[in-house]
């Protein structure tokens, strides 16, 4: 019977570590090393990827052991003693031990190089992975007028040292996990222990821990295996590449994913109203993030309602626009061919084709193709008798206050979602418009987002309503949303002033 790849690895790697076990089991690899290490009686080899180790460590390893032997006077016998004499010498990192053959191999591959000494029972590993990589930078995608403009890098190590300086606290909790056959791909769990709900860390981990994969090459591989609703366009899970955020939410008792090889880390639970925040609600005057709050509910509507909207009063509530307005609107669509939903529809096809292109295209002539596009091809089907100018205006509006919303992939619900809307408008007018927002609100009130109520504070009704629609004033902002946080609901309060000097 043919032995299946899984079968073939564990059959490996549970070989007895020898220098020709391993090279067997990374035959065919040309980028990798076997240095051979000769000196009197002590022979060994170096084993390590080429492309993946700090040049800087292997010279200095190279330098160490080789001092080391010619001192001669003061040779271990034993693996132990060697252990403590070459950390005693090595300084850019540690060196440790094992005798695994699985162990070397994952050692071996994320970067670290392995001496194997004749006579020794045991490997030398030394840290010596490349962990060099992409700056700190401002994310693109989640800009700020005010506050920091650090972003997390695919590096997973300096996400969490990211998140150390924020939070300098030993309540911060940071749990390494491995998930991916193929990759062995490193995960961190991260939380607060004095505030976040132990019932809802261990349902995350739990999660976590039951899925099986190949590989893992982003966190959205993780979003969609632990999610809740896996059919509902909603999501479940909260995705940043700010810090800030991700540590605000560590403090309000949630819990962080970080995957290695992603700058986006994900939270969780997520409730529906904290994607309508935005870091900078909180860097600003209460007054100002609270109108800019409102206003980006207020698009949201727009942009999930607009296009139904105009089509239900233009085609069967006509009774509800003013005539000499409806005399315009007739005179507008004389001509025109299709009916105003195909119309719609068309322009709303156009218009992603065009923002999907422009996300294509090199960054130098993205942004010019996708405004310079949807204006010329929309003044040329105007001009064509195709669609009508005030529907190209209202898909324009329309598309534009889909950018109001702070977070991508909660924007793509509305960018999408008011198709659906625009065809029950045009079959049943205002009350298909009814049906469809009840429908939406019905499905938001069965989502849970690890057994956290997803319209909550909203539904049901709850404390936190300080920090829903509206951002009070810091000062007032004293307790936690009790639904995140059972144990250590206060945040904090305002000391009363001292007493006047007599």
């Amino acid at each position: 019977m043919k032995k299946t790849p899984q079968q073939s690895e564990n059959k490996q790697q549970d070989l007895p570590l020898s220098l020709d076990n391993l090279k067997g089991i990374f035959q065919d690899c040309d980028d990798i090393v076997f240095r051979p290490l000769e000196m009197d009686d002590v022979r060994g080899t170096f084993i390590f990827f080429k492309d993946m180790i700090a040049d800087q460590a292997l010279s200095e390893i190279q330098k160490v052991i080789f001092n080391f032997l010619l001192e001669g006077s003061a040779k271990p016998e034993s693996s132990t003693q060697l252990l403590k004499a070459l950390n005693s010498r090595f300084v850019t990192g540690k060196i440790a031990q094992s005798n695994e053959t699985s162990s070397i191999i994952n050692d071996i591959l994320e970067g670290n190089a392995v001496l194997l000494l004749e006579g020794m029972d045991s490997a030398f590993v030394f840290q010596t992975a490349d962990t060099s990589g992409r700056s700190i930078e401002e994310p693109p995608t989640d800009q700020v007028v005010r506050g920091p403009r650090e972003g997390f890098v695919e590096q997973l190590d300096t996400n969490i040292k990211l998140i150390r300086r924020k939070i300098s606290s030993p309540s911060l909790k940071v749990q390494y996990l491995t998930l991916g056959k193929q990759t062995k791909t490193r995960l961190a769990l991260v939380y607060v222990r004095e505030i976040a709900n132990d019932g809802i860390v261990e349902e995350v981990r739990r999660r976590i821990m039951r899925i099986e994969i190949d590989s893992v090459l982003g966190s959205n591989y993780i979003e969609e295996m632990i999610g809740d609703a896996p059919y509902s366009p909603f999501p479940t899970i909260y995705n940043a590449e700010r810090p800030d955020r991700i540590c605000g939410d560590l403090l309000e008792g949630k819990v962080a994913i970080l995957v290695d090889g992603t700058p986006f880390a994900l939270t969780a639970p997520a409730l529906f109203v904290e994607f309508f925040q935005s870091n900078e609600d909180y860097y600003d005057s209460f007054y100002s993030a609270s109108i800019i709050r409102l206003v980006r509910i207020f698009g949201a509507l727009i942009a999930l309602l607009l296009p139904a909207f105009y089509v239900a009063v233009s085609t069967i509530h006509q009774d509800l626009i003013p005539t000499p307005f409806l005399i315009h609107i007739a005179g507008f669509r004389a001509d025109l061919p299709f009916p105003i939903v195909v119309e719609a529809i068309f322009m709303q096809i156009t218009f992603e084709v065009v923002r999907e292109a422009g996300l294509r295209m090199p960054k130098a002539i993205g942004s010019a193709v996708t405004i310079v596009g949807t204006l010329v091809i929309g003044e040329a089907a105007v001009q064509a008798g195709i669609i009508g100018s005030l529907m190209v205006i209202i898909v324009a509006l329309t598309a534009l206050t889909t950018f109001v919303l702070p977070n991508y992939k909660f924007m793509q619900v509305f960018r999408f979602g008011n198709i659906p809307m625009l065809i029950l408008a045009s079959l049943f007018g205002l009350m298909g418009i009814i049906v469809g927002l009840m429908f939406i609100l019905a499905h938001l009130c069965s989502i849970r987002s690890f057994g956290v109520p997803y319209l909550s504070p909203i539904a049901p009704v709850s404390k936190g309503w300080k920090d829903v629609f509206i951002r009070a004033p810091w000062w007032s902002l004293e307790n936690r949303n009790p639904v995140l946080s059972e144990k250590n609901v206060r945040r904090g309060h305002l000391k009363p002033p001292l007493p006047p000097k007599k």
